[in-house]
């Protein structure tokens, strides 16, 4: 807390800090660390360099009235800024001697140092010849012409045209970087740019505004010129002295901001414009700044205050709020953890509660099922009889039920009071399909087994006496070989039964022997009809007429699932016919894949059942006639391979089964 009221008191002193700089600024044209050095007394170092300098002189512009002239009456300079000059001699304590001169002699006697200070506007050609001090007047160039000019509004109008200047006029610097096609009139001093302007030898003039006025005041020529209503331009003036004389503008700089603070510029500005031609920068802006700041850092407190105060409030409310919380909402954050459906109800069968899982299940928000009855969400009339059953009898219970193709176990807890009554019961739903589907697998893994190893056991126990059977017949032709045509078509009868039973055994050991992921060789003909030759009799035996199709190639392939797959597209083909009916089966290779086509004649399947024979426990073949788990394993076998899956049925017409397995490049050759 002590850190973040030392923060808020830092930032409200950087508010104050800037409001001060930004008036300091405004009103003296420096920053808050220079009015502190500013305020300092001249240092020893800065006497020193006065005393061994001597008097400093100011030279500048001779006739260039009411701001520096000499007066043709008494001989002396006077003006506003000569007055000026003696002031900030005074304050700096070194004497200023003032030497009238011609402006260009003025600017060139200062830069070769024999003269020390001079006032003018600041530019980059001047820095290159002078140091700058802080500004203390502001004077506007203007552009003077005769009354009945009407084309001259602004400097673009002077392109081309004759212009009279006073020569080294920094009006001069500032048209001549706009415009290289002004023709200029050099003249010694405004006075006899106005001259020429009157005899028509030039159009305009151009000139700092107090000098031009002051000169046609004197000419008489208020009613023949006019000053052009859009200024040349409005700077600061400075004072420069020679570029080596670093020490000197220090000094003169802290000359000036003691003038400004003593109002001196606005008294000599009285003196010699009254209040029409304004020479000083100052006004209402520094009030404005300073009372804005005011009012500023007022505001700021004051919001800090409220800030501080509500989230203060805030934060208390915020604990009571989180206390509150947890005292009431213990078995919502449990709820919330667990993957089951947690569902509470009232006596009224109505939903008071639920976690997260169970929205997510039913995929609407909390708010939207608070309040509803239980057959809103799940079509199921055992849910109400399990809660009914918890109410009355005051225990738990536990039901399995099978929902839209899934098992899900119910489980019931009765919630009580301090009473110990009954007030809701609590749901828990839990989703055992995979369960289920894994124990089912499980046990047809293990039948597959049993069936393997006992149709090996059997093969090899038949295969012996078949052995035996097949060599006296042999061994019969052989020693009666005038024997009569009865005798000789038994002997063959038993020798081709005997090569149908050995068929039967191989088909029966190759299908023992057929497990595992691994792709192995395999002739494709003789693969389908070896898995034919299994169902052969069961389709005999319901009238099924069966057509096979298969292409005379080896390739590599998954035995495992493609026997699962073949087995289980002909099992569903059976059952789909109780009344006999044709099953063609296809597999033929196409470009890279597989294809493999299985149609039946039988019952067909109803649109409405399509999209649910893929899942698990699905079947409409009774409680003894079926798994559910044939066409999911088939489609599971089909994905595992990569393939693709297609059913085209319709009822009492027929099934067809498309799948296409991918090869990959696997077939070899072509026999």
């Amino acid at each position: 807390m002590k850190k973040k009221y030392i923060s808020a008191l830092i930032f409200i002193l950087l508010i104050i800090l800037l409001s001060i700089n930004l008036y300091i600024n405004k009103k003296y044209d420096i920053n808050l660390i220079q009015y502190i050095s500013y305020s300092k007394p001249l240092s020893l170092e800065e006497r020193s360099y006065l005393k061994e300098h001597g008097s400093l002189i100011y030279g500048a512009d001779q006739n260039a009235p009411p701001l520096r002239y000499v007066d043709n009456e008494d001989g002396q300079y006077k003006g506003a800024i000569v007055d000026y000059i003696k002031t900030l001699s005074i304050e700096i304590g070194e004497p200023i001697e003032i030497k009238p001169l011609v402006w260009e002699k003025a600017l060139s006697s200062l830069a070769k140092g024999k003269t020390d200070i001079c006032d003018m506007f600041k530019s980059k050609e001047r820095e290159k010849y002078y140091l700058f001090s802080k500004p203390f007047y502001n004077l506007r160039g203007v552009i003077l012409t005769k009354k009945s000019e009407d084309n001259i509004k602004n400097y673009k109008d002077l392109i081309n045209e004759n212009v009279a200047v006073p020569k080294g006029d920094y009006a001069i610097e500032f048209l001549k970087k706009r415009s290289d096609k002004i023709n200029f009139i050099f003249t010694k001093d405004i006075k006899r740019a106005i001259k020429l302007l009157k005899s028509g030898k030039v159009k305009a003039v151009v000139g700092d505004e107090p000098v031009v006025s002051y000169f046609v005041n004197e000419l008489n020529l208020e009613d023949k010129t006019k000053i052009v209503n859009e200024p040349l331009y409005e700077k600061e003036v400075v004072f420069a002295v020679p570029k080596s004389e670093e020490k000197l503008i220090r000094i003169i700089n802290k000359g000036i901001f003691n003038l400004k603070r003593k109002g001196v510029i606005q008294k000599i500005q009285q003196k010699w414009f009254g209040i029409s031609v304004p020479i000083s920068n100052e006004g209402m802006t520094e009030k404005v700044v300073i009372i804005s700041a005011i009012f500023a850092i007022i505001y700021l407190g004051i919001t800090y205050l409220f800030y501080s105060w509500n989230r203060t409030l805030k934060k208390e409310v915020k604990k009571r709020t989180e206390e509150l919380y947890m005292s009431r909402n213990d078995l919502q954050t449990t709820f919330d953890g667990l993957t089951h459906f947690m569902i509470v109800f009232n006596k009224d069968y109505k939903i008071v509660n639920v976690n997260k899982a169970f929205c997510n299940f039913v995929n609407k928000k909390r708010e939207n099922i608070i309040g509803k009855k239980d057959t809103d969400f799940i079509d199921m009339n055992e849910i109400h009889d399990i809660i009914k059953n918890t109410y009355i009898n005051k225990k738990r219970y536990n039901k399995k039920i099978k929902y839209e193709n899934r098992i899900y176990e119910i489980s019931s807890f009765p919630l009580k009071d301090k009473e110990q009554k009954i007030i809701k019961v609590l749901l828990m739903v839990k989703d055992v399909t995979n369960i289920k589907i894994q124990e089912k697998k499980l046990m047809q893994a293990n039948k597959m087994v049993a069936v393997g190893q006992l149709a090996a056991g059997v093969a090899h126990e038949i295969r012996n006496p078949l052995g035996l059977i097949r060599n006296y017949t042999y061994l019969l032709k052989m020693k009666f070989k005038n024997i009569d045509d009865s005798t000789k078509k038994a002997i063959k009868s038993i020798e081709s039964s005997v090569d149908k039973a050995s068929d039967i055994i191989d088909n029966l050991l190759n299908f023992s022997r057929i497990s595992g992921t691994d792709k192995k060789k395999i002739h494709l003909k003789s693969f389908v009809d070896n898995i034919l030759q299994l169902e052969r009799k069961v389709m005999e035996k319901q009238k099924i007429d069966f057509k096979a199709i298969s292409d005379d190639i080896d390739l590599e392939i998954n035995q495992e699932s493609l026997k699962h797959i073949i087995i289980n597209l002909i099992s569903n083909a059976i059952d789909a016919m109780p009344d006999g009916g044709k099953l063609t089966l296809k597999c033929i290779k196409n470009g890279n894949s597989l294809f493999i086509s299985c149609s039946d004649t039988g019952i067909g399947i109803s649109e409405s059942d399509l999209e649910n024979i893929f899942d698990p426990f699905f079947t409409n073949k009774g409680l003894s006639k079926g798994t559910g788990l044939g066409l999911y394993v088939l489609y599971n076998q089909v994905e595992k391979s990569g393939g693709e899956i297609k059913v085209n049925s319709k009822l009492d017409k027929g099934t067809t089964f498309e799948i296409y397995l991918p090869l990959k490049g696997e077939v070899e050759n072509d026999k």
